[in-house]
């Protein structure tokens, strides 16, 4: 499971520091991915390539020897809600990793068949998909993308795991209830059980409403799909 190259964005966070130690020492390679150079110890990485947020020739060429790709960057505006906040908070949580998994899914179909087994894309959204986070703006971007991320997982060309993960501690949520280490090593754990959809929260409803949200939101892109079109506006 774990023995294959691992590429990482958030890499400075503390779940992107957190699941780079976990993977390193279940014998992965690991490439981190961060808009700086890696803090003073988070260091435990094979490779390290900093990252402006657009598909560039560098980023292109260190996905393509990737195995595994783990979406795990964003930020949070908190209660702001002007232009700006705005803008960045969509760029950072939504444009950015969709930009990513349309990279990583176009290179995947080119690859050889042995090569596209080897292949999977973890994408942490967060529980605000269905909950609140005391941040609308961040709200929104995380429902978005994970509403975007259930539908690209229909034509999907390798495994797509979810990572559903609460309030852990980081500098974006200092006031986390759990540690990102504990919850590391939850998510590394419930992978190797191939778990397709991965939560760890405290929150119990967390564990009722995501796999319904997924679930109906699969279901209606299934049946828009097999909606017939006369091709007119």
């Amino acid at each position: 499971m774990f023995k294959r190259h691992f590429a990482i964005t958030g890499a400075s966070g503390a779940m992107g520091s957190a699941l780079m130690e976990g993977l390193r020492r279940r014998g992965a390679t690991t490439t981190g991915i961060s808009r700086g150079a890696p803090l003073q110890g988070h260091q435990a990485t094979d490779h390290w390539l900093v990252w402006d947020g657009t598909v560039s020739a560098s980023l292109e060429a260190a996905l393509q020897a990737v195995d595994v790709l783990v979406i795990n960057h964003g930020v949070n505006p908190g209660g702001r809600r002007d232009a700006s906040a705005i803008h960045t908070t969509l760029q950072a949580n939504l444009m950015s990793a969709q930009a990513l998994i349309e990279l990583f899914f176009r290179q995947t179909r080119n690859l050889a068949p042995e090569r596209q087994s080897r292949r999977e894309l973890w994408v942490n959204t967060s529980e605000a998909e269905i909950g609140p986070a005391l941040s609308p703006v961040y709200e929104v971007s995380k429902r978005s993308l994970g509403t975007l991320l259930t539908l690209q997982t229909l034509d999907a060309p390798c495994v797509v795991r979810r990572l559903v993960l609460g309030p852990f501690r980081s500098n974006l949520n200092p006031h986390g209830v759990m540690s990102a280490e504990w919850v590391a090593e939850r998510v590394l754990r419930l992978a190797t059980w191939n778990w397709r959809l991965i939560i760890v929260t405290p929150n119990p409803l967390t564990y009722l409403l995501m796999p319904v949200a997924v679930i109906t939101t699969r279901l209606y892109g299934q049946l828009c799909m097999a909606i017939p079109r006369n091709g007119r506006g």
